[in-house]
């Protein structure tokens, strides 16, 4: 419960500046939905339904105020988040038993997490994680928290890459930090031997730096984790619309993720692969774990890849737990749903990894 808390702290002072923006679609193709009562999900855990019943949102009046405008004000706010998710995520450590080793490959600061024991089965595996945050959330330890219980609960070696991120760096430099890291990496070794993932903006980084990897020839991952992906930086897929206020932690697109990404997007024409990985060609990427919720803003996203992946012939795996909001499946330790997540993506690592 205590990392839970941790966690719902850090969602609400993520989304404290959120404001609604007008839709973009004409008034007259838009559908009123007006007032739904929401209930705790009947088909989740007991756990999850009463976590529910007791913090239902962190939805907020819509309101421009408090959004930063410029680079100085996003690195401010950036910083102040960071601060409270890195003692966040060293507490996990700590609860869990995984220590850390901070080193840099090329040029690039990454941070070693190794659990308490590894499985044999993992001896000659990697895991490369990239942390989420709206690209501009999670630099350093901040962005260790779900690495850490990768690590933990697969019994797996995990590398997380603390890639640069705007205000200063927009898109393509944190995809060219992945990609330096990821080539010295192959140096020591088997592609196959390396899986890469990540959740919500991570989850997107990993698809668009795929996109990259087979643009020059890099040899691709022997598998990847995708949680509930934003692979599109403008406001498209049903559920970013409908599990609007429904999503307990990501609660609304509009407002300041909006204008995080488009800041990641910089220069880039929005439909870029490297920005919005969903309109990239995904013939040839690897298998593939997809995990997302019912009430996740991010469903659509994750859905929207399941699909392309399966129409390019990807062996790819899609897991849907009722209720859940926007990476829950990482926030309830003792709910079944997080022992069943970890349980299945550890299998389907095991199962690809060589």
């Amino acid at each position: 419960m205590a990392y839970i808390m941790r966690l719902l702290a850090v969602a609400t002072a993520f989304i404290a500046a959120s404001s609604m923006a007008e839709a973009e679609e004409p008034r007259a193709q838009m559908r009123e939905l007006g007032v739904r009562l929401l209930p705790p999900p009947a088909g989740a855990s007991e756990q999850m339904r009463e976590l529910i019943a007791e913090f239902p949102s962190t939805a907020r009046a819509p309101s421009k105020v408090g959004i930063p405008q410029t680079k100085e004000e996003w690195s401010e706010w950036a910083e102040k988040n960071n601060a409270r998710a890195a003692a966040g995520a060293l507490s996990t450590a700590k609860e869990f038993g995984v220590t850390i080793k901070q080193e840099t490959i090329a040029g690039v600061e990454v941070y070693r997490l190794q659990p308490p024991a590894i499985d044999p089965a993992h001896k000659n595996h990697l895991f490369v994680f990239l942390h989420g945050g709206a690209y501009v959330l999670g630099a350093k330890e901040a962005g260790l928290g779900e690495a850490m219980l990768i690590a933990a609960q697969c019994k797996i070696p995990v590398l997380s890459i603390d890639y640069r991120m705007p205000p200063n760096h927009p898109a393509p430099v944190a995809i060219e930090d992945v990609a330096g890291v990821w080539q010295a990496l192959l140096k020591e070794h088997a592609s196959t031997s390396m899986a890469m993932g990540g959740s919500s903006s991570g989850g997107g980084l990993v698809l668009a730096a795929l996109h990259y990897f087979k643009e020059h020839k890099i040899g691709l991952p022997g598998a990847l984790y995708i949680g509930t992906p934003a692979v599109d930086v403008d406001k498209t897929g049903d559920s970013r619309y409908i599990n609007e206020g429904a999503d307990r932690l990501l609660a609304s697109w509009d407002g300041v993720v909006q204008e995080a990404f488009s800041l990641y997007a910089g220069k880039y024409d929005h439909k870029h692969p490297y920005v919005s990985p969903i309109y990239g060609d995904f013939r040839g990427f690897p298998p593939s774990y997809l995990i997302s919720g019912t009430r996740d803003l991010l469903l659509s996203d994750t859905v929207r890849t399941h699909q392309k992946m399966r129409t390019a012939n990807v062996e790819a795996d899609l897991h849907i737990y009722e209720g859940l909001s926007h990476r829950e499946y990482t926030m309830v330790t003792d709910a079944p749903e997080f022992e069943r997540h970890f349980g299945e993506l550890n299998r389907f690592l095991l199962r690809f990894l060589h």
